[in-house]
């Protein structure tokens, strides 16, 4: 498999109190055999990260609600790479079969978006991964994150859509 290095897409954001910054983009799509609503369960629950994180991701502590409701907070204790970070998210957008957005206030991210966005296409899902993030750190934030971060996000959902696609290949589906 050929793994294609770019440049990341920049976007501009405003911020609360009218602050401009600029965002990089990392998007990854996989067919699963399940449906929208399906898909959308499984993904409205944090405590499932466990069954899809890649092995340089450990998940210490998941403190959630389900179902996901926007303004709802949920927490993790993570170690990636063996770094300790404590998560802080926030549901931002909550429209079952569609769309959940997740925001951070929490990170190691000055800025960070995870959009997942479900589609139907025949009796299967199109789920989407739609990430804004910005690094900390300026210039050097920059540079890693031209260097380093689109291997790492490029890595990490491979993994997280191989696991999630034998999940939903694996589960005994509804009336069976």
């Amino acid at each position: 498999m050929a793994i294609i290095f770019s440049l990341p897409k920049t976007s501009r954001i405003c911020f609360p109190a009218g602050i401009m910054a600029d965002f990089s983009l990392f998007e990854r799509s996989v067919r699963l055999d399940a449906t929208p609503a399906e898909v959308y369960a499984f993904h409205e629950d944090p405590r499932n990260i466990t069954k899809i994180s890649p092995s340089s991701l450990k998940v210490e502590l998941v403190e959630c609600r389900v179902p996901a409701c926007p303004g709802d907070e949920f927490r993790l204790r993570i170690r990636q790479f063996g770094l300790p970070m404590e998560w802080i998210g926030v549901w931002e957008q909550a429209a079952p079969d569609g769309r959940l957005v997740d925001g951070a206030r929490k990170s190691p991210f000055r800025h960070w978006r995870h959009h997942h966005l479900f589609k139907q296409e025949g009796d299967g899902t199109i789920m989407t991964d739609r990430v804004e993030y910005a690094l900390p750190g300026g210039f050097l934030g920059l540079l890693l994150d031209l260097t380093v971060m689109r291997l790492v996000f490029t890595l990490m959902f491979i993994a997280r859509h191989q696991a999630t696609k034998a999940y939903f290949a694996t589960r005994p589906r509804p009336g069976s």
